[in-house]
């Protein structure tokens, strides 16, 4: 397998599920297969790039998400009194990555200050898990030989990133009495 072509797959990885992914990735620049900074640079890019679009298009009119007159006042609120710490943590936040864009987009915050922001907030989340995956590629190798299985490894990190996608996209339906 080609280097642009592991490239590929870690990024639409990221895409759909950054961490798992990105930890993923991390085993495989523990086997010396990809190059840390190439995947931090990667990581970085792509989420900045959802950040962007969320609030470029939100503060352009497009709602990607239907969200009340109450829950804006709620969310401004909290930009106000959080705005940078907000912005540069959103990403660890489950499920608040692409409201917290959208939400700024509602404020008086400029472009430029939010795309600072935005990019120096990706770049800390993708070193965060790129290093965790390398750790734990690290840890790994104490039971596993993680340079042979590499691909191996990789697919499964793969299989889960697509697997919790599909999952959430289908929002299987709970039932009732449990």
């Amino acid at each position: 397998m080609s280097y642009l072509t592991i490239y590929f797959w870690i990024s639409l990885g990221i895409i759909f599920q950054g961490e798992i992914a990105l930890i993923g990735a991390g085993h495989l620049i523990y086997a010396g297969t990809v190059n840390f900074w190439a995947i931090t640079f990667i990581a970085t890019f792509l989420s900045s790039l959802n950040g962007e679009i969320f609030f470029t298009f939100s503060k352009f009119g497009l709602r990607f998400l239907p969200l009340s007159h109450e829950k804006i006042l709620k969310v401004g609120k909290l930009i106000k009194r959080y705005k940078t710490f907000l912005l540069l943590f959103s990403r660890f936040i489950y499920g608040m990555r692409n409201l917290i864009p959208i939400a700024f987009s509602f404020t008086n915050v400029r472009h430029i200050e939010f795309s600072i922001l935005n990019l120096i907030g990706a770049f800390i989340w993708a070193l965060t898990f790129t290093t965790a995956g390398f750790i734990s590629g690290n840890a790994m190798s104490i039971f596993v030989d993680v340079k042979r299985y590499q691909m191996l490894i990789w697919g499964i990190f793969l299989g889960i990133s697509f697997t919790v996608m599909m999952l959430k996209i289908l929002k299987f339906p709970k039932q009732k009495g449990k």
